[in-house]
């Protein structure tokens, strides 16, 4: 049951001394608070049976022109003037006699007259409204009113439908898209002397540039790389983003010969280019795998993953080199085999993966750090350390992601039972669950075997799943975590916001935390859009008891915006990068400033 807030309707811009509320006690009805929430991103009004005004959310003022334009008490039709189309008073018939029959939904369309209001420019507002009555039994208690701006919708939709299949970053494709652009190729080809090249980029010294200037300088490499790449390409040639410092990019209509050609003026042009921030100089270069796609090629993913072991042999062989594998497929698949799935598989066997964790504080609380994420690194044969980005994708792809899981879940356990035993009490940790183990019927239970031989307090572990590893694995997840949350441990969606279902699952998932979506948070400074998406995902997570967590907190004035949106948690290169996992002894941090 949602009770409604009185203070909270002060802070809407609603009155004290508004008539008394209709129903009983105050309260809305459970119908009511659930059909509220899930309209939470348009202007919600809720009314009694007679249709006076019981609440309105912000968004509702907003849509109307004033946070003060209807008021609690008032007869909306009093509060609110409503055209249709010839500009005729619409009248939405919210009188209600007793006995009488009220459809269950209806639908108008309308436009609301902001004329005289100050700070609008006075034209209608073209709105759809959805008329839902509410009842309790055969009884009606009232109705719930969704606005929403028609062309605003629109504009969102085209904006959101831009995200899930583009980089914010760079602008270009993302790998989604660009598989599926590649694989229309593949579908389209009419004849066996259609060939094209896929190349697979690699940007050298990207790790260095993102540890030791911060995620800033890497973001601002990457957009100039991306920058630089595109005015090499010709018409009928396709570039996307691939992965944290990986491109794509597929050379139409293109013989070998002529591919060697682009990667040259490729190579020159980033050759020449020096990344220059505040006093240090960078000079970037690229690491290239080239496979041909003809009619016999494999499908798009496989193509994809054959193009990246091209670019991994040249990265093996030195900095800025180019490896052609043509038409080797056997070559690519056997180098597959002895590369990463075994060197994986040796780094878990030789102890060479590594913890690290990065702090998550808590906004409210002058950045007093709540717990820390867990995350994986490995420990090259050389002594180097190994980007999660080039090893993990490799484990999921080959079905050995749920062995590392296993491994950090047995390590960081190990480490918090070290923790607990010194006395201090211990941080808590997140840690991220893979879509693999959270399909494992048997992955719960042996969380839970080594949660109690390390006897580490359940209360201090949170796991991440992301909700595209949910949503495909829904009833498994679903297991996994009312067995882990009955234990006590709590749950965070990661990447919330970049799927098009979110909000449909969100109601069906138990968790305890939302971690919004980096691409919406880094450029919300400067992105009306993407400030209004975190506004809306940090405000849906309220109404439903959920805590929020902003990924990509890069700079103080970004925490700051957090902060005064109200968002709960942030973490970010902004707050500490991630480090190694400190050895157990000396004073136990209270901050991170």
């Amino acid at each position: 049951m949602t009770e409604f807030d009185p203070q909270h309707a002060r802070y809407h811009g609603q009155l004290d001394n508004a008539e008394p509320d209709p129903l009983p006690e105050g309260q809305l009805s459970a119908a009511a608070a659930e059909l509220a929430l899930g309209e939470v991103a348009d202007g919600v009004v809720i009314t009694d049976r007679h249709g006076r005004i019981r609440y309105s959310n912000p968004l509702a003022g907003e849509l109307c022109g004033s946070l003060m334009g209807l008021l609690p008490g008032q007869l909306l039709k009093e509060s609110l003037l409503l055209l249709d189309e010839t500009g005729v008073p619409l009248d939405l018939s919210l009188e209600c006699g007793d006995g009488e029959e009220v459809p269950s939904r209806r639908e108008f369309q309308a436009y609301i007259s902001r004329e005289g209001e100050a700070g609008v420019d006075g034209a209608p507002v073209e709105i759809s409204i959805q008329v839902n009555s509410l009842k309790e039994g055969v009884n009606l208690e009232g109705f719930v009113l969704v606005l929403r701006h028609t062309s605003e919708a629109r504009r969102i939709s085209s904006r959101l439908s831009w995200h899930s299949s583009h980089d914010a970053l760079t602008r270009l494709p993302n790998r989604q898209t660009f598989e599926h652009a590649l694989q229309q190729l593949l579908s389209s080809n009419t004849g066996p002397r259609q060939h094209h090249i896929l190349l697979y980029l690699d940007v050298y010294q990207f790790k260095v540039v993102n540890d030791t200037l911060g995620y800033s300088a890497g973001d601002a490499l990457l957009i100039a790389l991306a920058g630089i790449l595109t005015r090499c390409l010709g018409k009928g040639d396709l570039l996307g983003r691939v992965g944290s410092d990986e491109f794509a990019l597929l050379l139409r209509d293109c013989t070998l010969e002529e591919a060697k050609r682009i990667v040259t003026r490729l190579r020159e042009a980033v050759n020449e280019f020096v990344f220059e921030w505040e006093s240090s100089e960078t000079r970037p270069a690229l690491s290239i795998g080239a496979v041909s796609v003809d009619a016999h090629a494999p499908p798009a993913s496989q193509l994809l993953a054959s193009a990246n072991d091209a670019c991994s042999a040249a990265r093996d062989q030195g900095r800025n080199r180019v490896k052609f594998f043509g038409d080797s497929r056997k070559a690519l698949e056997k180098r597959r085999e002895s590369t990463w799935l075994a060197e994986i598989h040796a780094a878990i066997r030789e102890d060479r993966l590594m913890l690290y964790r990065q702090p998550v504080v808590a906004l409210q609380e002058k950045n007093r750090v709540h717990h820390y994420e867990v995350l994986v690194r490995m420990r090259g044969r050389d002594g180097d350390v190994i980007s999660p980005g080039l090893f993990l994708p490799a484990a999921e792809r080959y079905g050995i992601i749920d062995d590392v899981d296993r491994w950090v879940i047995r390590k960081i356990f190990h480490y918090m039972a070290l923790e607990q035993s010194s006395g201090s009490g211990g941080f808590h940790y997140a840690i991220n669950i893979s879509g693999i183990s959270l399909g494992d019927e048997y992955f719960a239970d042996f969380v839970l075997r080594e949660l109690t031989e390390a006897g580490v307090a359940p209360s201090r572990v949170q796991f991440e799943i992301t909700e595209t590893s949910a949503i495909n694995n829904l009833d498994r997840a679903l297991m996994f975590i009312h067995k882990l949350r009955a234990a006590g441990c709590s749950f965070a969606l990661d990447d919330f916001g970049r799927g098009a279902s979110s909000l449909a699952y969100l109601r069906q998932l138990p968790v305890d935390y939302l971690k919004i979506d980096g691409s919406f948070v880094r450029n919300m400074l400067e992105d009306e859009i993407d400030s209004a998406m975190v506004s809306t995902v940090d405000h849906l997570a309220k109404r439903m008891g959920i805590s929020t967590i902003a990924e990509f907190a890069e700079t103080p004035e970004l925490l700051e915006k957090l902060r005064m949106m109200g968002v709960d948690y942030a973490q970010g290169f902004g707050i500490a990068a991630a480090a190694c996992l400190p050895e157990i002894s000396g004073p136990r941090p209270s901050s991170v400033n």
